[in-house]
C-alpha cells in the first residue's frame, strides 16, 4: 500500500542530498529552517519510506517525527 510520508529531521540537509532524493524517489517536498527539515514524498510503500529513511540515517541526520497518511493521487508541488 502506497502513503503519503513526512518525516522531520534534526537540521539542514547536506549538500546535494535534496538532489539525490529527487532523482531516487521522484518529486520530494523540502523545507528547511536553521533547527530542522521537513521532507514530504507522495506515494511511497513502505519499502520505499525504508530506502528513504536510510538515506537520511546515512547522511547523518537524526530522524525526529515520521507521518504517513494514505496515499493520494495528487504529486507533491
Amino acid at each position: 500500500m502506497e502513503r503519503d510520508c513526512c518525516i522531520e529531521v534534526d537540521r539542514r540537509l547536506p549538500a546535494g542530498l535534496r538532489d539525490e532524493l529527487a532523482r531516487r524517489f521522484g518529486p520530494v517536498e523540502v523545507r528547511e529552517d536553521q533547527s530542522r527539515t521537513v521532507v514530504r514524498a507522495a506515494t511511497l510503500d513502505q519499502a520505499g519510506l525504508r530506502a528513504l529513511l536510510g538515506l537520511l540515517w546515512d547522511a547523518g541526520l537524526r530522524v525526529d517525527a515520521v507521518t504517513t497518511t494514505p496515499g493520494s493521487t495528487t504529486s507533491v508541488p
